[in-house]
C-alpha cells in the first residue's frame, strides 16, 4: 500500500470515530500494514471479525497528514 493510501484510510477511520469493524473473510492487508506501523490496534471480536482502533500514534499521524 502506498503511504498516501494508508494515511487516507487512517484519516477516514479517525473521522468515523476511530474504529473500523471488519466482518467475514476479507482481505485485511491494508489494515495490517497500519497495525505494523503502530497506527491501529486489532481486536478479534469472533472467529471471522476484527475491530481496529486507532492508537495515539495513529491519531498523531492523521493530524500531521491533515495539515
Amino acid at each position: 500500500m502506498m503511504a498516501d493510501e494508508g494515511l487516507k484510510l487512517l484519516r477516514q477511520i479517525v473521522a468515523a470515530g476511530g474504529r473500523k469493524y471488519t466482518a467475514g473473510n476479507i482481505d485485511r492487508r491494508r489494515y495490517d500494514q497500519l497495525v505494523d506501523l503502530g497506527w491501529l490496534t486489532p481486536f478479534k471480536t469472533n472467529v471471522s471479525d476484527i475491530e481496529y482502533q486507532v492508537t495515539e500514534k495513529g491519531r498523531a499521524a492523521a493530524d500531521i497528514a491533515a495539515q
